[in-house]
Formats: structure tokens, C-alpha cells, sequence
């Protein structure tokens, strides 16, 4: 055909499923730690065998796959609103997160083995609809995560635009007996090195400064690192980023909104497509 995704498909002419996406991550893993290794290095697991062999056969079951989706897609959002009003607690929402993740994983390997198997076939038009509707997918995925980590946020009360005037001047006194209680704990520790190293060492004592580590930051300058103490210069290299506006909370949320809403709109046309290609194929059948 001649819509927008076919085009898409002769732009990238020649080009695998793993080149054009950077490699195979269509089955978006978003890693609750950090210090986990990103998707989209690792590699792809092996792809399910698939009993259909017949072309309408292989779109039939891609659309199998789409319709699996939707379902855990509902287990995602239900999930999350139930987490949110407060009736699932973070454990049983964490645990259902990663098997809803394993599921998308599954199928977006199932969707790719049938794409390959219908480029396999030479049949490229329907493979470029399955393409499409992957890239969609991939972004659909993100940008729903973006929103649930936003309407978290918000859901938290934790910027100080949210609050009421009572509740910003409790916030204000909490942040100053912290910030009271860790300069008293750096006067202390500060106290007590002095007097340990006039005296001999001090392997053995305890030091709650150091142990605090919510109040104190590291502190690399090598003359304040010196007296062999967590200094209270209060530099900080490890701070917390500084919290969004209100303009910028809703503005993050509109442009996730859009980007889910066109991630939807490219799903929905290339589907469509794809539901002709196979109309086409069960015509020449007949």
C-alpha cells in the first residue's frame, strides 16, 4: 500500500529488525536498580517456533499477539490504580510489574519471529505493518511508564506546590531540625576527632555522622578530607535534583500524553493495514 508506514518500510530498506531499533529491545524492560544492564545490551533471547506457516496464518497469530497485549496492558493499569488509591501494596505491585514485563517480553518476541518469518516468505509489505506497529509498541510502553512515574510523584505530595500553607510551614520545620540535628552530629564528630588525635587512633569509636548518610554528603576536597573526618562544609556533589515546577510537572505530562497518543495513532494505522494485507492474501486464496 501506499500509506505512511509503507513508505517507512522502503526508507529503511535493507535494514534487519535489530539495526534499525539499535538492537532487539522491542520488549522495553525499564530496570527498577540503576546499576542493572540496560535491555537493549543484552542479547536476544531465542525466538518461539511458530506453527502457522501460511502467510494469513503468521498475521493471524501477530494479531493474536496484539489482542494479548490489550489484556496485559489492563492488568497494568488496573495494578497501578489500585497501588495508587492505596488497596495494592508496593510488594504485590512490584512482583505483578515484572511478570506484566516478562509477558510483554514474550510476546514481543512472538511479533518478531513472525515478522521474520513473513520477510523470510519475501512477503515485505505485512513485515513493514508488524515493524510499525513494534516501534509503536515500544514507545506506547514508555511513555504509559513515564505517566505512572509522574501521576506516582504526584500522588505523593512531595513538591512544595502541593502543599497548603500548614503543611509547607511542618515541612520547613522538619528540613530544619535534619539540617540542626546533622550540624550537631558534624560538631560532635569534629569534638571528638580532635580530641582522638591528640590522644592516639580511634578505630573502635563510633561515628553517627558518618553513619547518617541522609544528612551528609561525601566531600572530595582533599584539605577538608584531611583531618581524617566527614567535614561539614557542606558542599554537596551528590544532591538531589531540584523539584519541578508546577508548569513543568504538567507540561512533562502533556508531552507524554502526546507521545502516547501518537504512538497509539501509528499502532492503530498500521494495524489497519495490515488487516487489508490480509483481506488481499484470503482473496487470492480464493
Amino acid at each position: 500500500g501506499g500509506c505512511w508506514n509503507t513508505r517507512l518500510r522502503h526508507r529503511r530498506e535493507g535494514m534487519t529488525a535489530a539495526e534499525e531499533t539499535g538492537g532487539d529491545d522491542e520488549w522495553v524492560h525499564v530496570p527498577a536498580n540503576p546499576d542493572e544492564q540496560p535491555q537493549d545490551r543484552r542479547a536476544r533471547p531465542p525466538l518461539p517456533s511458530l506453527e502457522e506457516k501460511t502467510p494469513a496464518g503468521l498475521i493471524r497469530r501477530f494479531f493474536s499477539v496484539q489482542e494479548r497485549r490489550a489484556a496485559s496492558y489492563n492488568r497494568f493499569h488496573e495494578s497501578f490504580d489500585s497501588h495508587l488509591s492505596g488497596a495494592m501494596g508496593a510488594g504485590d505491585y512490584g512482583r505483578l510489574c515484572g511478570e506484566i514485563t516478562r509477558e510483554m517480553a514474550a510476546l514481543s518476541l512472538e511479533a518478531l519471529a513472525v515478522e521474520e518469518a513473513l520477510n523470510a516468505a519475501s512477503l515485505e509489505s505485512p513485515a513493514a505493518c508488524i515493524r510499525v506497529v513494534q516501534l509503536g509498541e515500544k514507545a506506547k510502553l514508555r511513555m504509559t511508564c513515564t505517566l505512572q512515574v509522574l501521576k506516582k510523584s504526584h500522588s505523593e505530595r512531595r513538591w512544595s506546590w502541593q502543599r497548603t500553607p500548614e503543611e509547607a510551614e511542618e515541612a520547613e520545620a522538619a528540613a530544619a531540625a535534619m539540617a540542626a540535628s546533622a550540624h550537631a552530629n558534624e560538631a560532635a564528630i569534629r569534638e571528638e576527632n580532635s580530641s582522638s588525635n591528640a590522644g592516639g587512633p580511634t578505630d573502635g569509636r563510633l561515628n553517627p555522622g558518618w553513619a547518617n548518610g541522609n544528612f551528609r554528603a561525601r566531600c572530595n576536597n582533599p584539605e577538608h578530607a584531611a583531618g581524617g573526618f566527614r567535614c561539614g562544609c557542606g558542599e554537596r556533589n551528590d544532591a538531589a535534583a531540584p523539584e519541578p515546577t508546577e508548569e513543568e510537572y504538567d507540561g512533562a505530562c502533556a508531552e507524554a500524553t502526546r507521545e502516547l497518543e501518537n504512538a497509539v495513532t501509528g499502532i492503530n494505522d498500521a494495524l489497519e493495514e495490515l488487516r487489508q494485507e490480509l483481506a488481499d492474501l484470503l482473496e487470492d486464496d480464493e
